[in-house]
């Protein structure tokens, strides 16, 4: 009887319990390990690593097998770096994996091991690494401990350099002892493409330093430089001030992690009279050389007057240009007319995103024609009543350099995988065009004259003729109206002037020590067109050869 009962007790057990029997001697005798894939780098467009993995080590725990629990949370808590109590509420889970500490240095590697506790194991793994510590810390981002993307180029092609992970198993004995005869499961991790950027690091490194000299001169809130291939699109530099080192960045606010250069807006002030004047130039409806008298400077015009720093009386439309003068240039833009301002402000872009591949891109603000007020015709043509970023900014100025076309602003290069072979490829995209190269000639001669005679000559070049434009505009302040102490000092600008090779947008948010555009920026488009034009081996062409 008591056979008969133990037999059918097995039979029970055998049929009823079977796959949970099954599953839990697999669970006891074999441990699977995930592995984790080789993170893609970023690199520059020469081929620079800006963002690598380098092997490290991580501790882990069969917490089942450690039999001093207490002992070993002490013995690593000063390795580890962590509490004491942390350790050994891990090491008392009834489980046959634990993290304990994820990649570690390799000294504390070293101590782990020299530990030899049962039960403590290390396992490879990859951490991110930043060269440049804050070299276009915006631009790249970070990625977090488990190699994912959150932040900048990390985060927007994270599908691309993530890669798929592997696994591993290991058999063990009844005693839990590896069984390093047995070959377990393995299937390999997949690595994750590499992304070329157009950034160059020299170019940024170029860009950073002459910003950070006006930053810290002026004492600024921030401040933006971006560097731009007017032709193709490509983004060559893009440096915003605070930064933060991307190897610590948990420790950096939010607020400094942010990409000003596309998530920020402000009103442009006098750099916005270059749009102003090519659609009136491209309309036919004002000459360059078209005479305006500037009311010696005051107007009193739609229920406000309005001012120039500096009086003056009759002016060519160029000289209205070159001397910022803001009753000139809303004379010329009633000529104009709100609908073709209008229309030639969509055109250049502003109040649309530019696409140019990263994360948190706002738009802009442009008010649609009907919700300007009469005041509007006297103040969207010198840059107030309108929201733009400096990407927006850099994008219509290159507008203008490259001969009139709108050119699709890019960051990313092309997507590789290990073996170098290109996966994707981004080529350069014009939008549409905005000017005619007539206008395009001709603003840019204004525009250099703006340097060699304007109020932007504290932007000429030691080697090459450059045209550009200043721009001051006073902040808003929490009352809604306008600041007279809080501005942003700005200069847009290309160079050489002739055949233009880089655009380069200077912006400085509340300089104190001076405000102007001219002196506070100014000096910044010099410094990096000069280095950048040195570094790129840029011949000077006489303009008076045949």
């Amino acid at each position: 009887m008591l056979l008969t009962l133990i037999t059918f007790r097995i039979l029970y057990i055998h049929l009823a319990f079977n796959k949970r029997a099954v599953d839990l001697a697999q669970a006891q005798h074999s441990v699977r390990i995930e592995l984790e894939p080789r993170r893609g780098a970023i690199l520059d467009r020469n081929m620079r690593k800006l963002a690598l993995n380098l092997k490290v080590d991580s501790v882990y725990a069969v917490a089942r097998d450690v039999k001093k629990k207490e002992e070993s949370a002490r013995l690593l808590a000063p390795i580890l770096g962590r509490d004491e109590s942390f350790l050994y509420e891990r090491l008392a889970r009834d489980k046959l994996f634990v993290w304990l500490a994820r990649k570690i240095p390799p000294e504390s590697a070293k101590k782990v091991k020299e530990l030899n506790l049962k039960g403590i194991y290390l396992i490879d793994e990859t951490k991110r690494f930043y060269p440049g510590a804050n070299l276009a810390s915006q631009v790249i981002g970070f990625a977090g401990i488990d190699n994912t993307g959150l932040e900048g180029i990390e985060v927007f092609y994270d599908r691309y350099m993530h890669g798929k992970k592997g696994y591993k198993t290991i058999a063990r004995d009844a005693k839990g002892r590896e069984i390093h005869a047995f070959e377990g499961t393995y299937i390999p991790p997949v690595d994750g493409y590499s992304i070329v950027l157009t950034l160059d690091e020299v170019i940024q490194h170029i860009a950073e330093k002459a910003l950070k000299k006006a930053y810290d001169k002026h004492r600024a809130k921030a401040g933006i430089a971006i560097v731009m291939d007017p032709y193709k699109g490509g983004i060559l530099a893009l440096a915003a001030l605070p930064s933060f080192d991307l190897n610590n960045f948990s420790y950096a606010a939010d607020d400094v992690k942010r990409n000003r250069a596309i998530s920020d807006y402000y009103e442009p002030g006098s750099v916005f009279k270059i749009i102003t004047a090519s659609a009136c130039l491209d309309t036919g409806k004002v000459s360059i050389e078209d005479n305006f008298f500037c009311e010696n400077g005051a107007w009193y015009v739609a229920g406000h007057t309005l001012h120039d720093h500096h009086g003056h009386g009759d002016m060519t439309f160029r000289e209205v240009i070159e001397k910022s003068s803001n009753i000139g240039t809303v004379k010329a833009a009633m000529r104009l007319g709100e609908k073709d301002l209008y229309k030639y402000i969509k055109a250049y872009g502003f109040g649309t995103p530019t696409g140019i591949g990263l994360p948190g891109e706002i738009k802009g603000i442009v008010r649609p024609l009907n919700r300007w007020s009469k005041y509007s015709i006297t103040a969207i043509p010198m840059g107030q009543e309108i929201g733009v970023t400096s990407l927006q900014l850099i994008t219509s100025l290159s507008a203008i350099a490259n001969g009139g076309q709108l050119v699709k602003p890019r960051i990313v290069e092309s997507i590789i995988d290990s073996r170098g072979e290109v996966i994707k490829k981004y080529e350069p995209v014009i939008v549409r065009r905005v000017i005619s190269e007539e206008t395009s000639r001709q603003v840019r001669e204004i525009m250099k004259g703006v340097i060699e005679r304007g109020t932007g000559t504290r932007a000429r070049l030691n080697r090459f003729d450059a045209g550009g434009k200043t721009g001051t505009a006073q902040k808003i302040g929490p009352s809604g109206r306008y600041s007279r102490k809080d501005y942003i000092a700005s200069f847009i600008g290309f160079a050489p002037a002739e055949k233009p090779i880089i655009a380069v947008c200077v912006m400085v948010d509340t300089p104190r020590n001076g405000y102007f555009g001219g002196t506070v920026s100014g000096p910044v488009f010099k410094e990096i067109c000069d280095a950048t034009l040195r570094y790129l081996d840029i011949e000077q062409e006489m303009t008076d050869e045949a």
